[in-house]
Formats: C-alpha cells, structure tokens, sequence
C-alpha cells in the first residue's frame, strides 16, 4: 500500500508540475553501464519535489540501468522507456549511457532531440580518439569538463535551450577557444613581469656596484 501512495504520490506532483508550465526535463544523466553517475543535471523542481537528495537521485539512477537493455559497442538510436511513471528516454554506446527524464506529457519528439544532440556534441569533444571505439566511459572522463559544459548548454533548470549538435559544439569549441587564448595571454603577462623584474633587479646590482 506505501509503495502505491508513493507512485500516487509521485504522479500526482509530476502533473502539478507540468499544470503549471514548468515542467520539461527533470535531469540530464550520463551513466556508465553500471548506472554510476559520470555527469548529471537535475531541475530544480526534481531536486525538491522528486529525488530531494543524493541518495535519492543515485538510486533513481540505478533504477533506470537496471531497466534497460545492456548497452553493445555499437551506438544506439534513441529509445524510450517509462520508469516510475517518468518518461525516460537514452542512447547508449559501448559503457555509457545518455539520458534525460521528463513527465509523461513532455514532447518525446522534442526530447529525442535533445538527447541526440547530447551525444553527438559529446562524441564530437572526444572525437580525437572516439572514430574507432565510439563513445566510452574513459572518454567521458577525459573530457569531463566539455561534457559538464554540453549539459549547461542543452538545459536552463529543466527548460530546453539548445537540441543541435553543431550549436551545442560550436559554443564549447568557443569557449576552449576563449580559454586558450585568456591563458596565452596570461602566459605573456607572467613573462613580460618576470623579465621587467630581472631588468629592475640587474639595474639595481649595476647601480649598486657603481
């Protein structure tokens, strides 16, 4: 009897939030094969209404993996399932698997998208050593701030903001851009400092000496 309350429960805040228009996409996730979180984004609303906690939103996560077909090498095309009255739609390549949870009454065409251009965006950061093997859980890792930076760009607090994959990839290859050329530039700051000091303190010697 809990366990229906809860599924009440659950159904019937889902449908408040979606009454009120404010109610797209609950989270992003990025799982490994295990259902370990390798990059996640919840919306606020789940946060508080939802999965409150840590431990809650984990065991969410681990629930989802254990609902869906083991993932192959091979990248697969976006699929759908219903997890806990939560519409939950992923693409999976080799040991991870992308996902985005929204109500039941969310836009699956749009979602679809949404999580294609996820994918692509983050094969594409990885695409130096991906062509052969296709999205792993190491590169992920290896490019974990891009892929933090894609989720940012795909959703504001579960509001959808960006579904093509040549936007979401041109807006991190601009911020790599900004970031490596602000770097350069402070690389030549420090060295024009560091060679003024050594003139300034050789002046002072030769002063010294004289």
């Amino acid at each position: 009897l809990k366990g229906v309350l809860r599924v009440l429960s659950r159904a019937g805040r889902l449908q408040a939030m979606v009454d009120q228009g404010l109610c797209q996409i609950l989270a992003v996730l990025v799982l490994d094969s295990d259902g370990n979180r390798l990059a996640v984004k919840y919306s606020s609303l789940a946060r508080k209404e939802l999965w409150p906690n840590v431990k809650k939103q984990m065991a969410f996560e681990k629930r989802i993996i254990s609902k869906l077909p083991k993932p192959s090498a091979a990248r697969s095309e976006v699929d759908v399932a219903v997890i806990d009255d939560i519409t939950v739609l992923y693409q999976a390549s080799n040991d991870v698997v992308i996902c985005a949870a929204a109500a039941s009454s969310e836009n699956e065409l749009v979602v679809l998208q949404m999580v294609e251009g996820i994918f692509a965006a983050m094969s594409s950061a990885a695409q130096s050593s991906f062509l052969s093997t296709g999205l792993t859980k190491q590169l992920v890792l290896d490019n974990l701030s891009e892929g933090l930076f894609i989720l940012d760009e795909v959703t504001d607090d579960g509001i959808i903001m960006e579904t093509e994959e040549e936007k979401i990839s041109a807006r991190v290859k601009m911020i790599d851009e900004t970031e490596a050329t602000n770097a350069a530039q402070a690389e030549q700051m420090f060295q024009k400092a560091t060679q003024s000091a050594k003139q300034k303190l050789l002046g002072s010697l030769i002063g010294s000496r004289g």
